[in-house]
């Protein structure tokens, strides 16, 4: 590809993002959160098949860049719903802890990755590298198969409540910023405490 032609098809690939993150919610409604994410993960790897075919061409660009949108649509609607579902089912509480933990998961493992590939594609070569991961991409799809995820129909409504709390509702994050704070009764003097006869001292 040229730089033009390169350009062309990342802009594909982003436009594809977009339009899975904003159609997520529809499609988790009508189809369940639980099977639209399945069907995702299962047609990722479809997506990387013109990749693995392809020769220089127009048309070779072109379904590339049909593919990539394709593969990002997925990505973008599978990505939003089970974030919800985790920002959902975790409590206020714990709310930072769970989204550190899937950045440092995410990020940190985009570096490693990249070395591992670029290793790999040059040790066996560029095709077979892609044919690993393209196999590799199978591995979320059957995590969630086997997951209670995958017949999961509506998305989550509260999260659970902690042990310490009983039946009590979990408050939201917003709401602890909305109550206002406890202000402490001012103490008065000994004195005042004792009645005072009218016209006279205090006895």
């Amino acid at each position: 590809m040229g730089p033009t032609a390169f350009g062309v098809v990342l802009g594909l690939g982003a436009l594809g993002a977009a339009a899975g993150a904003l159609t997520a919610p529809a499609l988790a409604r009508r189809w369940g959160p639980g099977p639209m994410m399945l069907t995702a993960l299962a047609i990722t790897p479809l997506t990387q098949i013109p990749l693995l075919l392809a020769s220089p061409g127009l048309h070779w660009q072109v379904t590339i860049g049909a593919a990539l949108f394709l593969q990002l649509v997925c990505a973008g609607a599978a990505g939003t719903t089970q974030r919800s579902i985790r920002q959902i089912i975790t409590t206020a509480g714990m709310q930072a802890r769970m989204q550190a933990v899937s950045t440092w998961l995410t990020a940190g493992a985009r570096p490693v990755a990249a070395l591992l590939a670029g290793g790999l594609g040059t040790w066996i070569g560029v095709r077979p590298t892609l044919t690993t991961g393209t196999i590799l991409l199978l591995v979320p799809l059957a995590v969630l198969a086997r997951s209670p995820l995958r017949a999961l129909r509506h998305m989550p409504d509260t999260p659970p409540v902690p042990p310490e709390t009983g039946d009590a509702p979990v408050p939201s994050p917003l709401a602890l910023r909305t109550v206002p704070p406890a202000v402490p009764t001012p103490t008065r003097a000994e004195d005042d405490r004792h009645d005072r006869s009218p016209g006279g001292d205090a006895t």
